[in-house]
């Protein structure tokens, strides 16, 4: 289709890994979706019955990332299932990916320290990346805080970061946070 520029699966949870990577693959060859959202309610992804985005789908999608030159605005809020590996490959991609301009992970429990660090050094080579929503990403604490700020030392390119709710961000996080704005 060389038309559809949104598409919207959020809440989508029968699709499992399989249907994921399939999206996923098909983002290396799609030229014109900017948009796409693929969040999940909190609570609704953690049982049998749910089967919302995990590890599989979320590297599948890094994959595509870092070959998509369309894509713009990516929304992976509140994926339970997806854990650090999946969002620290995401967050990899983000080091060759020249197009995404919005990524909202808000609300994912998989969002830690190590995927903030991860998050980090793409901050120091990404120069598209404008938005990032990590609210109440509640397992990011002062040396995920402390990544980001070091990242944003030399990025150029982000205008808002929200890490509101982020609970485990202590003094020392907000202290290189602060440092980091001086610059």
């Amino acid at each position: 289709n060389q038309t559809l520029t949104s598409l919207d699966l959020s809440d989508c949870y029968g699709i499992g890994d399989k249907g994921w990577t399939a999206l996923a693959d098909s983002l290396k060859f799609n030229h014109v979706l900017t948009d796409i959202s693929l969040s999940e309610k909190l609570g609704c992804g953690e049982d049998d019955v749910h089967n919302g985005m995990r590890d599989a789908g979320c590297k599948a999608l890094a994959e595509s990332l870092k070959i998509n030159r369309a894509l713009k605005t990516l929304h992976l809020s509140g994926c339970e299932r997806i854990r650090v590996a999946g969002f620290t490959a995401l967050a990899e991609a983000l080091k060759t990916n020249e197009t995404l301009t919005s990524l909202d992970i808000a609300m994912s429990p998989g969002v830690r320290d190590e995927v903030c660090t991860a998050l980090g050094e793409s901050l120091k080579i990404n120069r598209a990346l404008t938005s990032m929503d990590l609210s109440l990403c509640k397992s990011i604490g002062e040396e995920g805080c402390k990544a980001l700020a070091e990242g944003l030392l030399s990025n150029k390119a982000l205008t808002s970061i929200n890490l509101k709710g982020c609970t485990g961000i202590g003094v020392e996080g907000c202290r290189a946070l602060a440092e980091s704005l001086q610059s």
